[in-house]
């Protein structure tokens, strides 16, 4: 769980995508999408694990630099999934548990 400022980041995020929003984090750029609707507490949850995601992918003997996209997306009425591309161009994407 994400808690920022007094709140879980999840929470917000489900609010803009019950609005019928797709959801994006390009965790390479640090990008949110909708732009429109990046909160402070959605920056900062970016921002704090964006400066971890080297040690993280290191940890799991991956090397940031062999990743040529990352992201998060949770499309309008569709499930949330992380996908991301190597530097061979093979895509892999995975589909998050839904806890809630």
């Amino acid at each position: 769980m994400n808690f920022v400022d007094g709140d879980y980041v999840i929470d917000e995020l489900a609010k803009i995508h019950s609005k019928g929003y797709d959801i994006e984090v390009d965790w390479l750029t640090s990008r949110f999408k909708p732009e429109q609707l990046v909160s402070n507490r959605i920056k900062k949850s970016i921002g704090y694990w964006g400066d971890y995601l080297e040690k993280h992918l290191s940890s799991q003997n991956v090397d940031l630099d062999k990743i040529s996209s990352l992201y998060f997306r949770w499309p309008a009425g569709q499930r949330k999934f992380m996908i991301a591309t190597d530097d061979r161009n093979k895509e892999y994407k995975i589909y998050i548990n839904e806890t809630k």
